[in-house]
């Protein structure tokens, strides 16, 4: 009888690893989109100091963080990555809200806040990256 409780001990358990697995999937999709956020942030970071450029480079990420929220927002059992990616969607809305309500932002600020962008994905992309595969 103890032999017969362990073995659907161990059944549960496998079972329970195996629903995880199957509900936590690895999306090509995802990974590519916060990548695509990862190295925008590592690029445009390093052109700050031109004014009407850094606006453009604050539009262009703040469209791909709102497509990371929208695309990650209906996924089923995807909450963590869609809780992050509303959060790195602010960062971008707040940085292109600065552009928007000033004729000059800092290029020190411009720079904190791709860098900021740029590890907040690479969480994101290590988050998104462990999903098994």
């Amino acid at each position: 009888m103890k032999k017969i409780i362990l073995i659907l001990a161990l059944m549960s358990l496998e079972g329970c690893a195996l629903l995880d697995a199957y509900f936590l999937k690895y999306d090509t999709n995802e990974y590519n989109l916060i990548t695509d956020i990862r190295t925008s942030a590592l690029v445009f970071k390093n052109k700050c100091e031109n004014l009407a450029e850094s606006k453009l480079h604050a539009e262009v990420i703040a469209v791909k963080t709102k497509n990371f929220v929208n695309f990650t927002e209906y996924q089923p059992h995807n909450k963590n990555v869609q809780a992050a990616s509303v959060e790195l969607d602010k960062i971008a809305q707040g940085l292109l809200d600065q552009y928007q309500k000033n004729d000059s932002v800092s290029p020190v600020f411009c720079k904190v806040k791709f860098e900021t962008l740029e590890r907040s994905a690479e969480t994101i992309q290590k988050t998104v990256g462990a999903k098994p595969r």
